[in-house]
């Protein structure tokens, strides 16, 4: 703004005349002239330069302060969390051999002959034993106190086998343990490993290939495999009957073991007051099986016998699949085996026999199925962490008789000391002042030159804050 013969003009000072402007200049130039330097304008811009010069100096100190101490401090935290990482694992591993040496106990108690060294050996070899599978160690060592409970003198293999089932069946160990215990009581195997791995490894190929899973198979195995065995019904038969049922009706493993041992009571014709299959009934099955000209009966060697299950349910399979379905031969069938659970499960046995037959092939073909998947399933990440844990454990072990552990300890205990040294609300404000310095650093000098505060002014607050912080 400018004020020229009494009229103001905004942003732009226009004279009227060029007589004006010559007097304007030569104003100036007079101006000019009266000015005498001194060293005041000088003084002051060297004194600025330097002051701005200092607080560089000084914001390069702050930074290399504030990054050794940043780096201080994660390499402290991250030992002091590694730190608190491993005694908590090595907790872990100590509060896991007690159990150890609980189920080692109890083994000890089922087994009396065992001796010390049986059992250290025992224990030394768990741990191999259950990583090899994906397993915890626990997990084969309630195998082996069950076995061990259950009279079996190699109690150390069947808890193997067991370990085996579980992770390639994904199967509990109660289930696991109950499915090896009634295969080998129902068919008589003696406790053999070799056999009980052959029905395990063909029950595990069987639902590899269909819509049935071990956890049912085991269900329905050891609630209908010793009757089902008595009357001459071979594991294999047995296994692909249950899966055939279950794969068609998707009804519970329990539901078709209960279906499955009234079918076989009815064609062997054992009344059972349990079941509730009676005299009246098991006449009643017989008739409609002969209506279908398939017989129950057998005359060898001039001597009448009751035949081969299996064989009676081939032949009602192919007659009952060729009736229409208004044939009431084929309701009289389904209604005489009882309720319509069972008879649900006999019309899916009997409509998909190929499928059963098909079932039958797979577990002649699963020969070292189990192992190979229960291989697969320990390298998973499940798997491999429980083969971590195992290994932590045994190294836990392995050094808890010894003076190492002491050691280890004391040294834990001297560096858990340094962490707990440092007040918690101390290093939250510390890790915030250094964020705030960082941030703030720039900006304080910029206004070192607008503020009203002098130069020396500012160089005090920064020092004094540089102070602070080293001393912190």
């Amino acid at each position: 703004m400018a004020n020229y013969d009494g009229k103001i003009v905004l942003g732009l000072d226009i004279p009227k005349t060029v007589k004006q402007i010559n007097a304007d200049m030569k104003k100036v130039q007079n101006q000019i002239k009266q000015v005498k330097v001194t060293g005041t304008i000088s003084d002051d811009m060297k004194s600025t330069e330097n002051s701005m010069r200092g607080i560089e100096r000084l914001s390069a100190s702050l930074n290399k302060q504030m990054s050794e101490a940043a780096q201080g401090f994660m390499k402290y935290f991250s030992a002091g969390s590694a730190v608190t990482f491993l005694i908590s694992k090595t907790k872990d591993a100590v509060s896991e051999l007690k159990e150890i040496n609980t189920l080692l106990t109890e083994i000890s108690r089922s087994n009396d002959k065992l001796s010390k060294s049986d059992l250290d050996k025992i224990g030394n070899n768990s741990f191999d034993i259950a990583s090899k599978y994906g397993k915890s160690t626990k997990d084969y060592l309630s195998g082996v106190k069950e076995a061990s409970r259950a009279g079996y003198d190699n109690a150390e293999g069947i808890a193997e086998l067991s370990v085996a089932a579980q992770s390639a069946g994904d199967m509990t160990a109660e289930l696991a343990n109950q499915y090896i215990f009634a295969a080998d009581k129902a068919y008589k195997l003696g406790g053999s490993v070799e056999k009980l791995t052959e029905i395990l490894d063909g029950s595990n190929n069987i639902t590899n290939h269909n819509s049935v899973n071990m956890t049912e198979l085991a269900e329905s195995m050891s609630a209908v495999g010793s009757a089902a065995a008595s009357f001459g019904v071979d594991a294999d038969e047995a296994t692909a009957a249950l899966a055939t049922m279950i794969a068609a009706t998707q009804q519970s493993g329990s539901e078709a073991a209960k279906a499955f041992k009234a079918i076989l009571l009815n064609i062997r014709q054992v009344t059972d007051e349990e079941e509730g299959i009676d005299a009246e009934g098991l006449a009643k099955y017989e008739a409609a099986c002969n209506a279908l000209n398939v017989q129950l009966k057998e005359t060898k060697n001039g001597v009448l016998s009751l035949r081969d299950p299996m064989e009676v349910l081939k032949e009602l399979s192919v007659e009952y699949s060729k009736l229409e379905e208004t044939d009431i031969r084929g309701a009289n069938l389904l209604s005489s085996v009882g309720s319509q659970s069972n008879a649900a499960q006999l019309d899916a046995l009997l409509r998909r026999w190929s499928t059963y037959e098909t079932m039958l092939q797979q577990y002649t073909d699963g020969t070292g199925s189990m192992a190979a998947e229960a291989e697969q399933i320990a390298n998973s990440w499940e798997g491999s962490l429980n083969r971590l844990s195992n290994t932590w454990t045994d190294t836990v072990e392995n050094i808890a008789d010894s003076d190492a552990i002491i050691t280890a300890i004391n040294g834990l205990n001297g560096l858990l000391s340094v962490v707990n040294s440092i007040s918690p609300l101390l290093t939250v404000g510390l890790g915030a002042g250094i964020f705030g310095i960082f941030k703030n650093v720039d900006y304080l000098k910029r206004q070192c030159v607008h503020s009203t505060y002098s130069m020396a002014t500012w160089n005090k607050i920064l020092y004094r804050g540089y102070v602070a912080f080293t001393v912190l």
